[in-house]
């Protein structure tokens, strides 16, 4: 079961940690599905990944209606290599 925990995504410093994945394909689903619950309506502009000490990030960078551009984080440490079984 997919949990969110941590900040609003707005920085690496407020990050949101998913948690419960089983592999990297549903984690980066997750990742969309979130942003859906926030904005109905974005296009995915970017998404960079980063490793930070032992940590792993996505940030994706989407563009809203109107052209507002946001960088939602992502800390994906715990499913970050996991393979569908």
């Amino acid at each position: 079961m997919i949990q969110y925990n941590g900040g609003d995504g707005t920085s690496k410093e407020k990050t949101i940690i998913i948690f419960g994945a089983e592999s990297e394909l549903e984690g980066v689903d997750a990742e969309y599905e979130f942003i859906q619950s926030l904005h109905t309506e974005f296009e995915l502009d970017s998404q960079t990944f980063l490793e930070k000490g032992n940590k792993r990030y996505d940030v994706l960078n989407v563009k809203l209606p109107g052209g507002t551009k946001k960088d939602i984080w992502f800390e994906i440490s715990d499913f970050y290599g996991r393979q569908d079984d």
